[in-house]
């Protein structure tokens, strides 16, 4: 069986299917029943395309006799069939306890198709052969991306890819740069990048945009807008080549664009992106648009890609959706409507948010007690240094110097808490600056005004 594993490792696979093909047909008993049951395991690296000709093998095998109790066996069909969407009922009770690392590589993967995903990466073990190795990085990889666990998916992704050879490593490096992304981590993604485009050759066109598209968002992620739009610009003219247009690549150079400071462009392409998503993919594009109209100061045109995106129930950000929408409609005045999706949001999870606006609403309507209270509320359950944070803490010691300076010690508190996120030449620095010095004079006097 070495020269198949060898073969498999060095991903040719019609060679192998070859060799395995003629042992199962032409070797000894023992020699067959192992070649059926590696022939089984090769087509499952087909997914869905494999089944048929896995089964068979299966069946091949089991034909074969002795195999009712394999742990092998039991875990390959353990696998076929949670792929083709059978119940756990059905399932789990092929498994057997076994410590064998394909025996567990294969439980592993009917653990992750039945959406069991703790387990499945508790499953994995070392001490695979190569052609399996680098997989079970992959799968360790995808599990933790499902997880939210995106540095460790990166760190799976690229030990896979150091197992891997060709076009296997290229792409297992595409991932680790994508969950680099994911993680914040724009230079680790941009390494990753690098290394993958010396690992291949000759590009495919689909393939080598996503590489480019990649390379943007880790120039956006660094801050590094014009060599996002140069990389975005690329994957775009590689799409049109191979006839796959993704969604996120017009959206990527609208989000390049705003950073630019070229509004009218970045809409332009984001309504590419609008044209190009596909049912679940529009919410997240209606979200941009929402927001840079909204940031531009373009409320109506804010309001109007925001109300189509609050309709959108199945959108896992609709909290902060429905805080947009307040804050578009406050900015138009519209105070009823305003609070209405503000309270909307609070209710939905994004308390921070919401009474933030809740707060300018109540203040501007000369309601102080009330928008202190809201404001209160939004800096508790802001992020601190987030955007509502920040401007929670201006607004209550705000309020509290046109309430006649009650409680000093708060204003003093808050404003030297949030001074330090404020740029000296922001207008909020010299503000809050004078309110806190005002607030600590009343304390030197030892006054305490309620």
């Amino acid at each position: 069986m070495k020269g198949v594993l060898e073969a498999l490792h060095q991903g040719d696979y019609d060679t192998a299917i070859d060799l395995l093909t003629r042992k199962a047909l032409f070797g000894r008993e023992r020699e067959a029943k192992e070649a059926w049951l590696l022939l089984a395991e090769v087509y499952a690296l087909y997914g869905e395309e494999g089944l048929e000709k896995a089964h068979h093998a299966l069946e091949e095998a089991y034909a074969l006799g002795g195999l009712e109790y394999d742990p092998l066996y039991r875990s390959l069909l353990a696998e076929l069939l949670a792929l083709e969407g059978r119940p756990e009922r059905e399932v789990l009770p092929l498994f057997l306890p076994s410590r064998d690392p394909r025996v567990r590589y294969h439980q592993a993967q009917a653990l992750f198709y039945l959406g069991r995903l703790e387990e499945a990466l508790e499953a994995l073990e070392a001490g695979l052969p190569p052609h399996l190795a680098w997989r079970a990085e992959g799968l360790k990889g995808r599990i933790l991306e499902r997880l939210g666990r995106h540095e460790e998916a990166a760190l799976a992704y690229e030990r896979g890819a150091e197992l891997a050879l060709g076009l296997e490593r290229y792409w297992l490096l595409l991932d680790a740069a994508a969950m680099w992304l994911e993680a914040g981590e724009g230079e680790r993604a941009l390494l990753a990048l690098k290394e993958a485009e010396a690992a291949v050759g000759e590009e495919d066109p689909e393939d080598a945009a996503t590489r480019h598209y990649l390379l943007a968002r880790a120039h956006l992620l660094l801050g590094n807008p014009g060599l996002a739009l140069e990389e975005i610009r690329k994957a775009l003219a590689l799409e049109e080549e191979s006839g796959h247009k993704a969604y996120g690549t017009p959206l990527v150079e609208g989000q390049a664009l705003l950073q630019l400071g070229r509004y009218e462009e970045a809409m332009a392409s984001f309504r590419e992106a609008l044209a190009r998503a596909d049912a679940g993919e529009r919410p997240h594009v209606l979200h941009e648009m929402g927001v840079a109209a909204l940031d531009h100061g373009a409320y109506p045109e804010a309001e109007e890609h925001l109300r189509a995106l609050v309709r959108e129930e199945g959108y896992p950000y609709l909290a902060q959706a429905y805080a947009d929408l307040a804050e578009a409609l406050y900015r138009q005045g519209r105070y009823q409507e305003a609070e209405a999706a503000a309270r909307e949001a609070v209710a939905r999870g994004a308390v921070a948010a919401g009474e933030l606006v809740l707060g300018h609403v109540a203040y501007d309507l000369l309601h102080l007690e009330e928008a202190l209270e809201h404001y209160r509320r939004a800096a508790e359950s802001a992020e601190e240094g987030s955007r509502e944070w920040v401007g929670a803490q201006e607004m209550v010691v705000d309020t509290l110097a046109q309430l006649g300076y009650r409680f000093p010690e708060e204003m003093v508190r808050r404003g030297q808490a949030v001074l330090p996120y404020l740029h000296p030449a922001d207008e909020w620095h010299a503000a809050l600056t004078a309110y806190v010095e005002r607030a600590q004079a009343l304390l030197r006097e030892g006054k305490r005004l309620n």
